[in-house]
């Protein structure tokens, strides 16, 4: 069940966005975008692939909400495993620089997890926080760091992820993305995701 925990936050979908008429801060930077995006996972056992949906909104100047849908699987010589886990979250933004936002987020996650003989249930939450910034036009960077801890009805699990993530405005509603994360165990993932901001 070790894996299990190793799959409650792949594939995650960025949803930050920026130059935008709505939803805008005084930094360029914007909370308002629907995507959807691939992601892979390696694990010794071999490798979780899968699809994910996300949207987020700003709520106020400060505060964001963000809700992801997630599918990834594995296929391995003695089991396989289909995953649907559901996330949402509550974020905090503020400026440092003039062109940079610092935010904090914490959400609840619910996961169910089909294998061969049967499935389980996860819940946990998840706790996140890191550095956005326009750093030339059409280009935004990311730096984050999250924390994960959940449960089953066979163990807890914990996990920190380190991540990066670049994003490339195609127009002035499209926005390509792609991300990529490590664990203190060397656990490595990535994501592409393509996003419209409204």
């Amino acid at each position: 069940m070790k894996k299990i925990a190793l799959v409650l936050a792949v594939l995650g979908l960025s949803s930050s966005a920026y130059a935008l008429e709505s939803g805008l801060s005084e930094t360029g930077i914007s909370y308002n975008e629907v995507g959807v995006g691939y992601g892979v996972e390696g694990d010794v056992g071999g490798d979780y692939k899968g699809f994910g949906i996300g949207v987020s909104t700003l709520l106020t100047k400060n505060l964001y909400f963000n809700g992801q849908f997630k599918n990834p699987s594995s296929t391995e010589t003695t089991t396989n495993l289909d995953t649907q886990q559901y996330t949402t979250s509550l974020g905090f933004r503020t400026a440092i620089t003039s062109d940079a936002d610092l935010y904090a987020s914490a959400g609840y996650y619910n996961g169910k997890f089909s294998f061969t003989g049967g499935s389980i249930i996860a819940t946990g939450y998840v706790l996140a926080t890191g550095i956005r910034a326009i750093v030339l036009p059409k280009v935004e960077a990311s730096l984050n760091l999250s924390y994960a801890d959940g449960k089953n009805r066979l163990e807890s699990f914990s996990e920190t992820r380190y991540g990066v993530g670049l994003g490339y405005q195609f127009t002035d509603k499209i926005i390509g993305r792609s991300t990529y994360y490590t664990t203190p165990d060397s656990l490595n993932g990535y994501s592409v995701s393509l996003g419209y901001m409204f």
